[in-house]
């Protein structure tokens, strides 16, 4: 037996074990998206059995798509999201890990502090920020907003501004809570999380970067900006497009957060429609199912290649 051989014998189990993992679940929620699977139903007890007899097809992809009222709702939230949650932890990940990709007292402290976001729990993440920091009356963001009033407030006792002062109209604090308002609570949070894991990733390329080239471009008059822009941008392209398929994964499959700012209510991605059928309709959950795979496909594909295009031409 060749060298070859052998290595490819003794990589089969994980290889075989690793198909079954993924295969396996994909294949049963194909399964299940074409046929009539309602866990609990009085007029046709037949459905509540996962039963090749209750094959519909793509009843249950008709059913998503044009009954449901918010599959294209919470396509668009969930698009939404990930794209603004996106933007933020690649531009704050880039600002913050030029900052500390240099010298200074404390700069292993401030890394740690940076990175520790990132193991806080989503749940626990959701918690904190939406009843310590963003609730109206009791959290930082009420507080705040009370005492900005109360300084105006203050001022209007002034001999020449009290005037001006005056005019100022009393600010109320915004209710995250709210479903106009609920997905931008779930950004800010999830990008306050995410924000270290771009920090580290990009910090770790910084290290590797050229400063030949950089020393280079100094002599030559290059200022600050030029150097960012054609030297530490396409050295950082990989990394972010590193950063954003991996994130893309994990924000497109958010539901803790969702599920504790605001019920879903008005603020719904397909994970937390997923969850929704989930609690009678199988069927209609397994399409949704396959409705996210598919668009997570999408998404990264598309994401990777214009930030591929763009960063590496």
């Amino acid at each position: 037996m060749s060298d070859k051989s052998l290595l490819r014998l003794l990589q089969a189990p994980a290889i075989i074990l690793l198909l079954l993992w993924m295969l396996i679940p994909l294949g049963m929620t194909l399964y299940f998206s074409f046929i009539r699977y309602v866990l609990n139903s009085l007029r046709r007890p037949e459905w509540t059995t996962p039963s090749l007899s209750n094959w519909r097809g793509f009843g249950n992809y008709e059913y998503v798509m044009y009954k449901s009222k918010d599959f294209w709702f919470a396509v668009q939230n969930s698009v939404f999201i990930v794209g603004c949650i996106l933007i933020l932890t690649v531009v704050l990940g880039l600002a913050i890990a030029m900052l500390i990709n240099r010298q200074f007292p404390g700069r292993g402290v401030v890394r740690v502090l940076l990175i520790s976001p990132f193991f806080v729990m989503p749940a626990v993440n959701a918690v904190l920020w939406i009843n310590m920091i963003l609730d109206p009356v009791l959290g930082l963001n009420g507080l705040a907003v009370e005492s900005f009033n109360q300084t105006i407030k203050s001022l209007h006792d002034f001999p020449v501004l009290g005037t001006f002062f005056s005019m100022w109209p009393e600010f109320k604090p915004v209710s995250f809570r709210s479903t106009q308002t609920s997905a931008y609570a779930v950004v800010i949070m999830v990008a306050w999380q995410w924000t270290p894991f771009a920090v580290l990733i990009f910090m770790t390329s910084l290290q590797s970067e050229d400063q030949q080239q950089k020393e280079a471009a100094i002599l030559d008059g290059a200022n600050k900006w030029s150097q960012f822009r054609n030297l530490t941008l396409p050295h950082l392209a990989r990394p972010i497009a590193i950063v954003i398929m991996i994130q893309s994964i994990f924000h497109l499959s958010l539901y803790a957060e969702i599920e504790i700012v605001s019920r879903g209510n008005g603020n719904k991605n397909l994970p937390y429609l997923i969850g929704e059928f989930t609690s009678n309709n199988i069927g209609a959950a397994s399409a949704t199912g396959i409705f996210a795979v598919i668009l997570a496909n999408i998404v990264a594909i598309f994401l990777l290649r214009m930030v591929g295009k763009s960063l590496m031409d």
